[in-house]
């Protein structure tokens, strides 16, 4: 009898151990909110691909390229001669694309997939769509319909920064600013009232005759941890406007650094927006 007791002793114990290390194990997983693990999946997956090259002046050429998580716009000029691209650079993907383009011109389908607008979806589709522009198109706007405003000059003055918070926008303008310096690094949880977005422009002026600049850009994971997303490389003497709208909204960041050259100065700015 004593040992049928101390079997069914042993036995209630191990249920009641495995029911406790069962409840344990749902709180555990249950720690982790949904929501944050199912954003560790984009919502719309692209295939890679360039959608348009656009030549807008002999200087100035400007690119659509569509990334597995996002599109890329980006505008590649003569730092000095490049002022970016005033009204053009608070619009979306899409609504650049129609602005820059004749009504005759084909719209890239990635383009409309990440549009929010539906109006501006429609405006597009009634151009018709193509899955990619194999062929340069040439622009309707020239350099001078598409200047920013005065006193854009990046590479001259006193240093520094300073930040914008904004009509749906967080960013940071600097000015003959040390690259890798103190202030390069900048993060879209500091808009105020807002963390997460889907959008990152960025138009920065390489001051260096010699040296690359290079931007990076980066997304936090459900760990907390941020992980690289792209590289932006400017050219020496080179001003590039350079924008990607991601398939869903992240907390992100940005930095800028030299590569390796003392003194090494950009000018320009580093944008969230669509939060």
């Amino acid at each position: 009898m004593k040992k049928l007791f101390k079997l069914k002793t042993s036995i209630i114990a191990v249920t009641i151990l495995t029911l406790i290390l069962g409840v344990s194990c749902n709180v555990e997983e249950e720690t982790v909110p949904q929501n944050e693990e199912a954003s560790e999946v984009e919502e719309i997956s692209l295939q890679p691909k360039t959608l348009a090259t656009l030549q807008v002046s002999n200087t100035l050429e400007i690119m659509f390229r569509s990334e597995e998580n996002g599109i890329v716009f980006e505008a590649i000029g003569e730092e000095g001669a490049f002022n970016g691209l005033g009204a053009l650079e608070k619009l979306s993907l899409l609504g650049r694309f129609l602005a820059l383009t004749n009504n005759n011109v084909l719209v890239p389908e990635d383009l409309i997939r990440l549009e929010d607008d539906q109006k501006l979806k429609s405006e597009a589709l009634q151009r018709g769509t193509i899955q990619k522009h194999a062929a340069k198109i040439e622009s309707k706007l020239s350099l001078s319909d598409i200047k920013a405003p005065a006193n854009s000059a990046h590479c001259s003055g006193n240093p520094g920064y300073y930040n914008t918070d904004a009509y749906g926008q967080f960013y940071r303008t600097y000015k003959n600013y040390l690259a890798g310096g103190n202030g390069t690094t900048i993060y879209s949880s500091w808009k105020s009232g807002a963390n997460k977005c889907k959008t990152v422009n960025l138009w920065l002026s390489n001051c260096s005759n010699s040296k690359t600049l290079k931007a990076r850009t980066y997304y936090k994971n459900v760990f907390n941890n941020y992980k690289h997303q792209n590289t932006i490389s400017i050219s020496p003497n080179t001003a590039k406007f350079w924008s990607k709208t991601y398939a869903s909204k992240r907390y992100r960041r940005i930095n800028v650094s030299a590569t390796g050259q003392a003194g090494h100065r950009f000018g320009g700015y580093l944008l969230f927006r669509n939060y």
